[in-house]
This record gives structure tokens, C-alpha cells and sequence, in this order.
């Protein structure tokens, strides 16, 4: 599900003397089936860009279109619109309020009054999706660690089989391993579901890893966009609009800028070591089998 923004503002307290201008002149296209990602300063625009393309607040001026649905429009009907977005809260397990984990994935099914005699095995399907079974069905969802947490909160969301998923800081309060699992999960929504995915997070590390395009706020205004490549390896743009850098970059920028070795693109630390440990081999004639 594509998303557009068409010259976009949006104002708090719009036509007030206190009117605080959030978003200026955004024009923009998040494209299907890929994963995005929209980092920037506090205070840059970026929980408002969220809002916007969910349909919380309509814009002050401007058109934002997702799918077929145009949001800008009077009387929009958001009902369908609702199914088919979804939108996973920063700590979403804290407005958890069913007994079990059953009953808090398929909550939305009654929400949306989807009568479904086969409730429960689609409910044991997310479940699965997310890499958890159907142990967890009977379980209380307050009893569980946070990535388990986080887990079920997007279970509850993908079972209305949302064509757009919009997340707000998805890895905030996880642990590493946890962290991980989240990722792998993303990934495979896009590429085996084919869900369009919208990531808001300070969590440059994570995006690196598996997002295809970013976007940088700065002061309610797009100052970058491009793909992953393109947009972090600008170190020093980044660095000048204190947007932060993910830690392999940094230290792949140091690297080329002493050395003079570019080891081109390596998603995370990990990565970065066994190619350092790779060189530093071939350097001393160790062959590896």
C-alpha cells in the first residue's frame, strides 16, 4: 500500500496566537511492499508524519493519500481504512486489558463486528506469524516478558491483515535477543506477506539493518531521502543536522577515511568484524576452509 504526501502542513492550534507549526510542505512517496524508515531530532515532525498517514489529525493544508483511500477528504469513512492500516503504538502492551493473549489478538475482530466461526485458529495463525504457538493462547498477556509483549501487540494488529503497518519506536525497552526476533519478524512481513511497513524510531542500528528507504525530518521539514545507502552514508550531512548515525557506518567511515578500504554495504557490527577479521587474514596469508 503506497503512501503520498502532497504538499503537506500541519499546524497545533491552527489560526491561534500559539499556532506551532509541526510539518511544512511535505511532498513525499512511501512505496509498496518495502520497509521505510523516518528518524530526526526531537521535536522534528516525526510522531505528526505518523498521525497524518494514520488518520489521527487531518493536515492543514495538503493532500495525503494511502492506497485508495484520500484522507484529506470531508466525511472520510475511516471503518475500512481502519482494517487495513494498522498501527503498533511506542509500548503498545500497555493498553493490554483482556484476561488471556486469545482475547486481546482478537479483540479488533470484535471492534470491527468480523464474525468468524474459525476465530481461534486464525487467532493461533498470528500467534505463529510472529514466532510465538498456541501455548500462548490461555495465557496472561501481563505475565509475559517485553518482546513477547510486543509480540502479541502486533499479532492483534495482523489479524485484520493490514496492507500498511505504521510503528512508533517498534524496539524501544527490548532486549538484544529480543530486539533480533522483532527484526527477523519485520522482515519477513515484507518480503513473504508483502506489507508495506512504516518505521518511526531513534533506532538508526535497527533501520540500517532492514529497511529499504529513510526519510530525515529536521524542524518540520524533509532535509533528506534516499535509500538506506544513499542516506546514511551522507556521515557528514547527518552529522551537521544532528541526525544520528548507525555504528557501523561510523566506523566504516573511519576506516575508509585511515585506510582507505571501502568495505562497502554490511548491515550491523557483527558483520563489520568478520570482515575486518577477513582482511586482516588475507593480509597475513591465512586461508580459510
Amino acid at each position: 500500500m503506497e503512501v503520498i504526501f502532497r504538499n503537506v502542513s500541519f499546524s497545533y492550534n491552527h489560526g491561534l496566537k500559539n499556532e506551532k507549526q509541526a510539518l511544512k510542505d511535505i511532498n513525499l512517496c512511501f512505496d509498496s511492499n518495502l520497509i521505510h524508515g523516518i528518524i530526526g531530532p526531537i521535536g522534528s515532525g516525526k510522531s505528526t508524519m505518523l498521525e497524518l498517514m494514520n488518520g489521527i489529525t487531518k493536515p492543514t493544508s495538503g493532500d495525503i493519500v494511502v492506497g485508495k483511500y484520500e484522507l484529506h477528504k470531508k466525511n472520510f469513512n475511516f471503518n475500512k481504512f481502519r482494517y487495513d492500516v494498522g498501527l503498533v503504538y511506542q509500548f503498545p502492551e500497555k493498553q493490554f486489558f483482556c484476561n488471556t493473549v486469545g482475547e486481546e489478538i482478537a479483540f479488533s475482530q470484535k471492534v470491527f463486528n468480523k464474525k468468524n466461526k474459525y476465530l481461534k485458529s486464525k487467532v493461533i495463525k498470528m500467534l505463529k506469524m510472529v514466532g510465538l504457538d498456541e501455548t500462548y493462547i490461555n495465557r496472561s498477556p501481563f505475565s509475559l516478558n517485553g518482546g513477547e509483549k510486543r509480540r502479541v501487540a502486533i499479532a492483534s494488529v495482523l489479524i485484520s491483515n493490514p496492507k500498511l503497518l505504521i510503528m512508533d519506536e517498534p524496539t524501544i525497552g527490548l532486549d538484544n535477543n529480543s530486539k533480533k526476533k522483532l527484526m527477523k519478524l519485520l522482515c519477513t512481513l515484507k518480503t513473504k506477506y508483502l506489507k508495506t511497513i512504516i518505521i518511526v524510531t531513534h533506532d538508526v542500528d535497527m533501520l540500517y539493518e532492514i529497511v529499504d528507504n529513510v526519510v530525515v525530518l529536521s524542524k518540520g521539514k524533509v532535509i533528506k531521502e534516499g535509500s538506506k545507502i544513499e542516506v546514511f552514508g551522507d556521515v557528514d550531512y547527518l552529522n551537521k543536522n544532528n541526525t544520528p548515525i548507525p555504528n557501523v557506518v561510523k566506523v566504516e567511515k573511519m576506516i575508509y577515511d585511515q585506510l582507505g578500504i571501502d568495505l562497502g554495504y554490511l548491515p550491523n557490527m557483527n558483520s563489520l568484524v568478520r570482515s575486518i577479521v577477513k582482511l586482516k587474514d588475507e593480509k597475513e596469508g591465512v586461508h580459510h576452509e
